[in-house]
């Protein structure tokens, strides 16, 4: 194994050195290898990584999101100013509602950031890394990349590629503060014009000024070495490199420059000895380690700031799809249309007609294969468009059984969005199995379960070239072409859909009515795994169902001859029985003889065990709706210079390495977990194959580390307990191939762009440490750029290593800011799964430059004179035309900050290069207004800004500062006002509570009397004298949560019935505000307490199951609050009926 890990460590490049930043990830400090680098024993602070500076700026900038857009059912929208981002997400959309997508989207542009330290062709960019004295350089690249991010978004909606070049340029960005003098210099700000389009750094130091005085020592504690009045600089950094050698800049021998700094930094050794860098509070890799703070939170703030102008350029609607901010997801079909599937198409329409009638999916995905077309793709946000695409679906041609199956589908996940569903539709085999792998692996990164319905597949289909009215040409065209095609059988299609977590439903002429129903509920709302294991003949399986699951759904994949689940209060369901299942409320999705799907709402909470029996394979998949969920991925540690960090693994891992597994938990606060007791690796079967420590606390984001990673494929599971003491488990997905070979990307993001026309070449490194063979080397991408792979066959000895070169031509037709999936996959002819891809994305540039932002110009400036105060403004209204133009690639797109509903922006075509005129409508309480457009390269032009200053007695802070169990203190900020105010009325729960009286610009307030545990909604409005009488401004809202008390004992206990078996027993609260929820306990009379079955309920009564007849039980009801304080309980005494005595 130590073999084996050195080895992967230098075909990944680790032990050679790049450009330093903040570390890019959270370290263990406490790891020697660390520790010995960083002299933790110097300090105990916390330091700040780019993975968490990134996080941080984004959290920010999306409660403020949140604030501004509020939802139209709560546009009095309070979030806490230090609310996580899951948190924040279930403020906004519901507590039932999950945040995975989008945290998985935050944790896309975090990984970018963390790859410009860790790519071969990056880490040693001393522009891409503030460093060198190159920070013109950067600001440049900045300034090119924006209007790239932009029209990524604008033209193409291609949410993935910008976010892969946002989190690049966020690295830069951050980096600016932790390696320049910007700090030194006195700076409390950030500079807002860093990496925007039109502005520039200011003064930045000459090739010939000296910036630096020399440090006591070359390492270590340096202050004061900053020249005053200097030009802005940053340091050099030098160190031995073989692969970064051409990269790096060595340090000028004038011996007033500044280094780096830092043990690993050579150059700090050269006059001026020591260094600048903040990257850490650690004083032997940081000289000025005592700013670091000061440096990740202003590399926060430019962060929030950046991303605030990537909102104003690109509005609303987009800034939320790219952070997949949305609750649903998107109705994605691939569809066979050969001559055979006329039927199924016609099925495939009227299914689809009813879940776009009943349901509302973010987006509508269509994607078609026949032989030998594959496309188009079609996507829109309108269901009767996509209805319309559907019903002109046409069932032709064919010829020859395989089809272009793996075509269809990677058009389709090419638009779909992370952690959705594909629904195939198919009654052949595929044809292009060349693309099998890098599909798979596209399918796996972006968590997309796959389910292909197949019709009549298990059929012999023997259709001649006339029965599907193609030519006797065609034909033998198609043969000679079949002679080349890699046919796919069904078992890869099982293959891919136990590496998603999908289905593989067959059939023959499966009626598709039978599966609408899963089709229906993958669209409205995001679910979490529970469970996924596969088995034969007779199988059982247990999963706990814990309090956050609102529902879960239960779906059984094969030929049942009986199945039985129960409850933890020991009632059964027949699984065969339709009829018994529903007057037992469960919902049916579907129930075929080969395929269940079943749903239970609010269901009890605890074991749940499933019996069952099949005539062939069964898969069991439980699914739920929760606010608690994980991700996880594996990364190594490179602690070699310029700086340690964990290193993300692209693909799949190595098997037998020994990795770190990033931990992210979803939602742990808001759900109460109280503990994590630890994260396995198991098989298909449910087998336990490894077992991972997981170290409390339990923390958003842990890296752990694993043992050497099983030879055979598995998932990843989770398990804890809530506060409640109820299990949860959650796993994964996405099946894990721990491989033998390596394939990444070794180019820039410049090496995969070009403009319409143009041409482009990126290399890939391979890596064997399997056994001696050749390989296959295949490349696809899905807008067809891909010219050539070479080689495409290449032979590789154990741990050998090679170079291939895939080359692009962009054609003339394309569009800028188009963006291509590119998929380069290695596979042993010898190790038939041993294979591995690697995914990166080709831009396409402007074919010409274009820097002209587009021109706004006013028709007027508005005056709300006399109006410009609270009580006032909203009495006038005023309004503005804007006239907007582009003459180069044309405008895209019209908007305006704040947003207004009586905004008018005719339609017009992107890219028109005609005047565009906009109205925009207000009342004098909006005083500050920038109307803006936006052309094809991203370029952002702006109106004079709409500025009639502040406006007054406004409150601008309205909080509960304090609370106790029976009162709430708040305080209130007020702009200074132009009309005196009298008083202010504060509203408790939407009711006029009383008046207070204050003069000053921060009021108090304090109510008393209050029932504990209630949370309540006060709303403060500001009263002004005005011509002799007093007028009403607009006010403010929060909310205020009175502190808990111990829940009484519940009170007025009644045996409601009692059977042979079961004993319904029901209760009234004490205090229900404190009683959230009640835990029963039941044992059996003289028996040991400890031995009671205990569950918890929401109501006030119960029906305690799987009892014996004539005996005797003593139950207890505690009430629980909602941190899980119990109270006293209240005890029943109950005897089961007894049959045989009269």
């Amino acid at each position: 194994m130590c073999s084996r890990s050195l080895v992967a460590l230098l075909a990944v490049g680790t032990l050679v050195g790049g450009a330093a930043a903040f570390l890019a990830t959270p370290l263990n400090v406490s790891d020697p290898d660390v520790a010995n680098i960083l002299c933790t024993h110097q300090a105990s602070d916390k330091y700040r990584d780019h993975e968490w500076i990134t996080q941080e700026g984004i959290r920010r900038n999306i409660r403020e999101f949140f604030l501004a857009f509020p939802p139209p059912s709560n546009p009095s929208l309070h979030l806490p100013e230090d609310a996580t981002l899951s948190q924040l997400f279930h403020l906004y959309y519901g507590s039932t509602a999950s945040p995975t997508r989008f945290i998985k989207a935050v944790n896309s542009i975090a990984m970018s950031n963390i790859n410009t330290d860790s790519s071969y062709k990056l880490r040693y960019d001393p522009e891409l890394h503030s460093d060198a004295e190159r920070l013109n350089n950067t600001h440049q690249e900045l300034s090119e990349r924006f209007p790239q991010i932009l029209s990524s978004i604008l033209i193409q909606e291609s949410y993935a590629g910008a976010r892969s070049l946002l989190g690049t340029s966020l690295h830069s960005i951050q980096d600016f503060y932790s390696h320049s003098t910007w700090i030194e210099q006195g700076n409390k700000a950030i500079l807002s014009g860093l990496g925007l389009p039109g502005y520039d750094l200011g003064t930045v130091a000459g090739p010939s000024e000296d910036v630096c005085t020399p440090c006591p020592s070359p390492q270590g504690t340096c202050t004061g070495n900053v020249k005053v009045g200097a030009g802005l600089t940053s340091g050099y950094y030098t160190y031995y490199t073989e692969m970064g050698k051409d990269d790096l800049i060595p340090k000028p021998t004038t011996g007033g420059k500044c280094s780096h700094g830092g043990s690993q930094d050579e150059s700090s050794l050269k006059p001026a000895v020591g260094g600048i860098n903040k990257d850490t509070p650690y004083s032997c890799f940081s000289p000025h380690h005592y700013l670091h703070d000061q440096a990740a939170e202003l590399a926060v703030l430019a962060t929030k700031h950046y991303l605030n102008q990537v909102l104003n350029a690109v509005g609303f609607d987009k800034y939320r799809r790219l952070f997949d901010l949305y609750l649903g997801s998107a109705l994605s079909i691939s569809v066979d249309t050969t001559g055979s599937m006329g039927d199924d198409i016609s099925a495939v329409i009227s299914q689809v007609e009813e879940i776009v009638a009943n349901s509302s999916p973010e987006k509508y995905i269509l994607s078609q294969f026949n032989d030998p077309d594959c496309g188009p793709v079609f996507e829109t946000t309108d269901g009767e468009e996509f209805l319309m695409a559907v019903r002109n679906l046409t069932a032709f041609g064919g010829g020859d059984y395989p089809e272009l199956f793996w075509c269809g589908l990677q058009l389709a996940l090419s638009v779909t969005p992370d952690y959705g569903d594909v629904f195939c539709f198919t009654d052949a085999v595929g044809k292009d199995g060349e693309k099998m792998p890098g599909i798979i692996s596209q399918a796996q990164r972006q968590n997309i379960k796959v389910t292909i319905i197949l019709s009549d597949i298990i059929e012999d289909k023997k259709r001649s070239a006339k029965k599907q009215n193609v030519s006797k040409g065609d034909a033998r065209k198609k043969r000679h072409r079949a002679e080349r095609d890699l046919i796919t059988t069904i078992d890869d299609y099982r293959r891919l859909t136990d590496a998603t977590g999908g289905l593989l439903i067959s059939a023959s002429k499966f009626d598709v009515s039978d599966i609408v129903g899963i089709m229906g509920s993958g669209v409205e709302t995001s679910t979490v795994m529970v469970m996924h294991q596969e088995g034969s003949g007779m199988t059982s399986a247990t999963f706990p169902v814990d309090d956050t699951l609102t529902d879960f759904e239960l779906r059984l994949s094969g030929e049942l001859t009986a199945a039985m689940l129960t409850d933890s209060g020991k009632t059964s369901y027949n699984l065969m029985d339709s009829t018994a299942l529903e007057a037992a409320g469960v919902d049916l999705i579907t129930f075929t003889k080969h395929f269940k799907a079943l749903r239970w709402t609010a269901p009890l909470t605890g074991e749940w065990r499933l019996d069952a029996s099949t005539l062939n394979n069964l898969t069991v998949t439980v699914l739920a709706t929760s606010s608690l969920d994980f991700l996880a991925s594996f990364s190594l540690l490179d602690a070699t210079p310029p700086h340690p960090h964990h290193r993300p693994t692209e693909g799949q891992p190595l098997m037998n390495m020994a990795y770190y597994l990033e931990v992210t938990l979803v939602g742990h606060l808001e759900s109460e977990v109280s503990m994590v007791s630890g994260v396995q690796f198991i098989d298909k079967e449910g087998n336990v194959l490894r077992e991972i420590d997981y170290v409390p606390p339990v923390k958003d984001q842990v890296y752990l580390w694993t043992s050497p990673l099983p030879d055979q494929p598995f998932y990843v599971r989770i398990l804890g307990y809530l506060v409640s003491g109820n299990q949860w488990a959650r796993q994964m997905p996405v099946e894990v191939w721990p491989v033998e070979t390596l394939v990444e990307l070794f180019s820039t993001t410049d090496d995969l762009s070009a403009p319409p026309g143009g041409s482009a070449t990126a290399e890939f490194l391979v890596v064997n440490y399997g056994l001696e063979s050749y390989f296959d080397i295949t490349a696809t991408d899905d807008l067809n750029f891909l010219v050539t792979i070479n080689p495409d066959r290449v032979f590789l000895a154990t741990n050998q290593t090679t170079i291939v070169q895939a080359s692009f031509q962009v054609p003339t037709t394309a569009t800028h800011g188009q963006v291509s999936t590119v998929l380069v996959t290695a596979r042993s002819e010898v190790q038939k799964l041993s294979y591995n891809t690697a995914l990166t994305r080709f831009f396409v540039l402007p074919a010409v430059s274009d820097t002209d932002s587009p021109t706004c110009v006013l028709s007027h400036m508005p005056s709300c004179s006399g109006f410009n105060n609270n009580g006032l403004c909203s009495t006038k209204t005023w309004d503005v035309m804007a006239t907007l133009q582009d003459r180069g690639s044309g405008l895209y797109l019209v908007t305006a900050v704040p947003d207004s509903q009586n905004m008018t922006v005719p339609s017009f075509t992107p890219g028109t290069t005609s005047e565009v005129h906009m109205q925009y409508l207000s009342d004098c309480c909006t005083t500050q207004v920038q109307i803006r457009g936006v052309d094809g390269h991203g370029n952002v032009g702006n109106c004079d800004k709409i500025d009639m200053g502040t406006l007054g007695g406004l409150i601008y802070y309205f909080e509960t500062e304090m609370a106790g169990s029976t009162w709430l203190a708040m305080r209130w900020n007020i702009t200074n006002s132009s009309i005196p105010v009298s008083h202010y009325d504060l509203l408790f729960d939407g009711q006029f509570l009383h008046q207070i009286p204050c003069h000053e610009n921060s009021c108090t307030d304090h109510i008393g009397y209050l029932e504990p545990c209630t949370t309540h909604t006060l709303t403060v409005n500001p009263v002004f004298y005005h011509s002799g009488g007093t007028i009403e401004g607009k006010g403010r809202s929060t909310t205020g949560t009175t502190l808990e008390e111990v829940p009484r004992t519940p009170i007025n206990g009644n045996e409601i019935d009692a059977t042979e078996t079961t004993i319904t027993i029901a209760w009234e609260s004490a205090n229900p505000d404190c009683s959230f929820k009640y835990k029963v306990c039941t044992h059996e009379v003289n028996t040991d307490p400890s031995t009671a079955v205990c569950q918890e309920t929401f109501d006030s009564f119960i029906t305690i199951t799987g009892l014996v007849e004539c005996r005797a039980y003593n139950s207890e009801v505690r009430a629980l609050s909602p941190s899980y304080n119990a109270s006293s309980p209240l005890t029943f005494y109950s005897v089961t009926i007894c049959v045989d005595i009269p």
